[in-house]
């Protein structure tokens, strides 16, 4: 199937706009790229977004090894986990796969670099707290917002089916 630059175009400027706009909050950044394609998703955390993409006939789950050439075909794919308190969930940015990893972070004061692993499709990603990683405008990867192998593997991925 030959890709639609306009459909990789509007998937890189939603998720471009939405880092722009909502740089602390990973849920107002994937509904405004959400709104792009279903302009009457109404706005909902994170943990209320993963369980409405579940129930959604529209949403398909994709495994995460395919979340990467979705994107690059300009459709639109999220991810998410919920936790007790804040889940996260992040967008699939279109481009080529990246190495997970690599970036600096400070722990109890001291300055550390996460190891790398692997290559992952890149991200959009948001984030109100301070972890290097969930902050991505398709410069870190799908893994980086849980940096942790355990966490991201009960991460879900839904593409839009329209």
């Amino acid at each position: 199937m030959p890709v639609d630059a306009n459909s990789v175009s509007k998937l890189k400027q939603a998720c471009d706009a939405a880092y722009a706009l909502h740089p602390h909050s990973c849920s107002h950044a994937a509904w405004h790229v959400i709104k792009q394609y279903l302009p009457s998703q109404p706005w909902m955390n994170a943990n209320a977004l993963v369980e409405h993409l579940r129930g959604q006939a529209h949403w398909k789950v994709v495994a995460s090894g395919q979340v990467g050439r979705l994107a690059r075909e300009g459709v639109l794919v999220v991810g998410g986990k919920t936790e007790s308190s804040n889940g996260h969930v992040i967008v699939v940015y279109p481009g080529g796969d990246l190495p997970a990893g690599g970036y600096t972070y400070t722990k109890n004061g001291k300055t550390e670099t996460l190891r790398t692993r692997g290559s992952y499709a890149p991200a959009m990603s948001t984030s109100q707290g301070a972890w290097p990683g969930a902050m991505s405008k398709g410069d870190k990867t799908i893994w980086d917002p849980w940096a942790n192998d355990a966490k991201f593997a009960q991460v879900t991925f839904w593409k839009l089916s329209q």
